[in-house]
């Protein structure tokens, strides 16, 4: 007879390049599982949003204003609040995009995040299911995590839903220039020096290119639940 696990919370690694629609499918997967999203990489544009509007200009700089954030999940627990507020789409623009890639290349902010996110993550794992979404959650945050997926997609495939968002918000960009900043921010996160971006040894690789978003959070829910049961 299979045994149930027992345990209530665990923690789910989603990793992979920008525009692979990551922050979508780690939001419905935490939301199916009845758990809680924690979105590193908005805390790295948090770091770059409010170091920008500081003024931050050195590797200094930023590591002040990563240590200086609060980070919390909001009521749902679907979203991150920073300093108390919830800032969503500021922190998707492209200049903040840009600058959260240079950013996240500096070891001291990396290091000050790193530290916040394992403590966020043990302590609401103790609960409930935990989905950590960033670039180095598999391979350097979580390396124990229960489950692993790396999500991709075509480059031009991942240009286009990146544009088609940014139309939404009234965001005036040529879609080779998402491609071209895609291109480059791909190279930075994968050439970095500290935590760079690669698929995690046992991550299950998720390619999204001909998925729809229900069709990926249903594959990932059924992976978890599945192995589940066989602990």
């Amino acid at each position: 007879m299979v045994k149930k696990h027992s345990k209530k919370g665990f923690i789910i690694a989603i990793d992979g390049p920008a525009g692979a629609g990551k922050s979508t499918v780690s939001r419905l997967l935490a939301e199916e599982l009845q758990g809680m999203l924690l979105d590193t990489g908005a805390m790295y544009r948090s770091v770059a949003y409010f170091g920008l509007k500081a003024g931050a200009k050195t590797e200094r700089d930023f590591a002040i204003t990563a240590r200086a954030l609060t980070f919390q999940p909001s009521s749902d627990r679907r979203h991150l609040l920073v300093n108390g507020i919830d800032l969503g789409l500021k922190l998707r623009s492209p200049k903040v995009s840009q600058a959260a890639s240079s950013v996240s290349r500096f070891k001291s902010v990396r290091d000050a995040l790193t530290r916040r996110q394992r403590s966020l993550g043990k302590s609401w794992s103790r609960k409930f299911p935990v989905v950590l979404e960033g670039r180095d959650i598999g391979t350097v945050v979580f390396p124990q995590a229960d489950y692993k997926f790396y999500v991709t997609a075509d480059p031009k495939v991942r240009a286009m839903r990146r544009f088609k968002q940014l139309k939404k918000t009234g965001t005036k960009i040529k879609l080779s220039e998402i491609l071209k900043q895609n291109q480059q921010r791909d190279e930075q996160d994968s050439t970095r020096k500290h935590a760079p971006l690669r698929c995690a040894a046992n991550a299950v690789v998720v390619d999204t290119s001909r998925m729809g978003i229900v069709q990926v959070v249903k594959f990932m829910a059924d992976h978890v639940r599945a192995h589940r049961e066989l602990v």
